[in-house]
């Protein structure tokens, strides 16, 4: 592969003003990702950043109470962006990517916060922007949740299909 196709859904990111931040360090016993044919499931994220050099959680609470929508689909974004730092070094290249297969969230949801599906639209149309719609797109399952761990707003899942070998 040429260095420009070796970039192109980086530099889809760069375009969307959006950057991959370093590998994530697990929080438990447990790995980022785990490989099986072309198949890999990673671990779930949540929306994390990495500026001056640490990490940190910039929103916190529950959608419905403490958070907006867009706010709540930032983090969904955020959550994107660690996934696919999580996958790059399992791969070598994000555009050995052949098609996003599944996306779950759990969404930290105060009492009668029933709009989960448009704050994980901020992880979903960030997926089809990197990669474009015929492998971005994917299956989709929002999941209510009444606390998340670190009072984090979203986290998701994602299933991946990659080119053999």
């Amino acid at each position: 592969m040429t260095t420009q196709e070796a970039s192109r859904v980086e530099a889809r990111l760069q375009q969307l003003h959006r950057k991959l931040p370093p590998l994530p360090e697990p929080g438990g016993h447990y790995v980022p990702a785990v490989r099986t044919g072309n198949l890999i499931f990673l671990s779930g994220a949540i929306g994390t950043a990495y500026e001056n050099d640490r990490w940190h959680l910039p929103l916190k609470g529950k959608l419905g109470s403490d958070l907006t929508i867009e706010q709540g689909r930032e983090s969904a974004r955020l959550c994107v962006l660690n996934h696919l730092a999580a996958l790059q070094p399992l791969i070598g290249n994000l555009d050995r990517v052949q098609r996003i297969v599944k996306l779950t969230g759990y969404v930290n949801a105060a009492p009668g916060f029933t709009k989960a599906p448009l704050v994980l639209d901020g992880a979903s149309a960030l997926l089809v922007s990197a990669f474009g719609q015929d492998i971005g797109s994917h299956a989709r399952t929002a999941v209510y949740q009444h606390e998340m761990s670190f009072n984090a707003p979203i986290e998701t899942d994602l299933i991946v299909a990659i080119a053999p070998d």
